[in-house]
């Protein structure tokens, strides 16, 4: 009789897991859902997270036995790197910094790491800073061969595919796994960017033999005084501020520091020139090659913030627009942009011609005419597009560095403030109706150079203009704008 019970029970766990079984099978027909894969992407996901505590108690440990800024290095920080460090051996490149987690650096003879920043690891933005305080973060990556030490986790110098002419559905998803979308760009097949495409350009051998490079910690700055002297009562100038016009000069080398007004009404060409000026001889400027941002740098640095977590498609967060809703209290220019209410509607700016220093709310707000006509030297703003009114709202350019909501890697202001520069330039291909009876269509060409631009400005919007956003449509050599910048690039020699 025991024996008889044994059996029964036996059959019927051998019945129940034939049933879970059966169960989980048709379940995973029905839903379409792998549950094997599920425990697998659970597990994966276990592990992840693991590391990723295990990594935050190393830099918490590092941190707790000071020794977050170096382990075996060469570098000091704070101290100029010398001419001997860095140096090449069996074709091997001998790294100068190595941080407490084993990253990599190569910091530039005449440079040195700042101690500004208490907490340098280099995956959150290794800064290092030239003899005269101009700063930059070190951006780990490789391009084919990886170099020797290199996390395998780096993000490639590589440009991202702009495949269609135009996405703003966010629909090209990146192979990478990253979930980074080229998010809202504009893409014209004749757009070329020669400094970033040649496996022989200058970007590509030094990220190649060193495994990244720099990028300037803030918006190129203007080397002089950024205040215009003005009379009294006479606080803006009509269209695009002819007062300030002599920004778009050459003879000038940019900055990268702290609180320095942007270096804007500069043209395409223009900011490539000074951009390369900006270190071109000497014992410092011979250890390093600057340039213009190039469209790899620009998207090796957008899916280095991407893969932390950081939406890279929205940027109102972490960036000044029209949109972000933040107090500010310190210096700023406060332009105005003039939207016609007609059917013919003309818009135009009215460009600040001094600084002001105080607390503001960095959001659009409609205002009422913002010069008092009654005074001397005031441009009234009449016989635009034949006297139609006009509604005005605010725009508010920053100093670079203003806000620590707006620093991702230790880098400032690549979403908003000023629209930035790369070297890509190209024509229009555009598809256009033959006649108005029919749908035939014929590709014309403008031939033109127009210069690509990415990231938002102050008079757009950060849902719609994020970090990612590439767009062109300025000339390249005459175009210039309140609102437009640009950034350098270092590749160490």
């Amino acid at each position: 009789m025991k024996k008889n019970e044994g059996i029964t029970l036996i059959a019927l766990i051998i019945t129940i897991i034939i049933l879970v079984i059966l169960t989980a099978v048709t379940l995973n027909n029905v839903i379409g859902s792998n549950l094997i894969g599920l425990a697998t992407k659970a597990a994966a996901d276990y592990i992840d997270a693991a590391e990723e505590e295990n990594e935050v108690m190393q830099k918490t440990l590092a941190l707790s036995e000071g020794k977050a800024t170096a382990k075996d290095s060469k570098v000091q920080p704070g101290v100029e790197v010398a001419s001997d460090t860095g140096t090449e051996q069996d074709g091997e490149i001998k790294y100068n910094y190595t941080d407490v987690m084993g990253r990599h650096a190569m910091v530039p003879e005449g440079f040195k790491v700042s101690t500004d920043v208490e907490e340098q690891f280099i995956e959150d933005g290794l800064v290092i800073e030239d003899k005269d305080g101009n700063e930059f973060v070190w951006v780990p990556c490789y391009y084919k061969t990886k170099p020797e030490g290199t996390a395998d986790d780096v993000q490639q110098y590589i440009s991202h595919k702009y495949e269609t002419q135009n996405d703003l559905s966010g629909s090209t998803v990146e192979k990478n796994g990253s979930g980074w979308k080229t998010y809202y760009y504009t893409n014209y097949s004749d757009w070329k960017d020669e400094a970033s495409e040649s496996d022989n350009s200058y970007g590509n051998v030094s990220v190649k033999k060193y495994g990244g490079f720099y990028i300037a910690r803030y918006e190129a700055g203007w080397n002089g005084d950024p205040t215009v002297k003005v009379e009294a009562g006479t606080d803006y100038v009509s269209s695009y501020g002819a007062a300030q016009q002599h920004l778009s000069v050459t003879n000038q080398k940019p900055v990268s520091k702290k609180g320095v007004f942007s270096w804007n009404f500069i043209s395409q060409k223009n900011a490539k020139t000074v951009s390369e000026n900006m270190y071109d001889n000497g014992t410092t400027e011979g250890s390093v090659q600057s340039k213009l941002v190039d469209g790899a740098a620009w998207d090796t640095v957008t899916n280095w913030i991407a893969n932390t977590g950081v939406n890279v498609t929205t940027s109102s967060k972490y960036g000044n627009y029209l949109d972000t809703d933040l107090r500010y209290n310190g210096l700023y220019a406060k332009h105005i942009w003039a939207v016609g209410t007609g059917d013919d509607k003309t818009n135009h700016w009215l460009c600040a011609k001094h600084f002001s220093n105080g607390a503001i709310t960095l959001k659009q707000e409609q205002i009422q005419k913002p010069y008092d006509e009654t005074k001397a030297g005031n441009y009234a703003d009449t016989g635009i597009a034949n006297g139609q009114s006009h509604n005005y709202y605010t725009r508010y350019e920053l100093p670079t560095g203003s806000l620590e909501n707006f620093k991702l890697k230790n880098i400032y202001d690549l979403a908003g403030n000023m629209w930035e520069w790369t070297t890509e330039v190209g024509g229009h291909t555009v598809a256009t109706a033959e006649s108005s009876t029919t749908e035939t269509t014929t590709a014309t060409t403008n031939n033109s150079s127009f210069a690509v631009f990415r990231g938002g400005g102050f008079n757009s919007d950060g849902t719609d203009h994020p970090l990612c956003y590439r767009d062109g449509g300025g000339s390249s050599s005459a175009f210039m704008h309140v609102d437009f910048g640009f950034r350098v690039v270092l590749y160490v020699k």
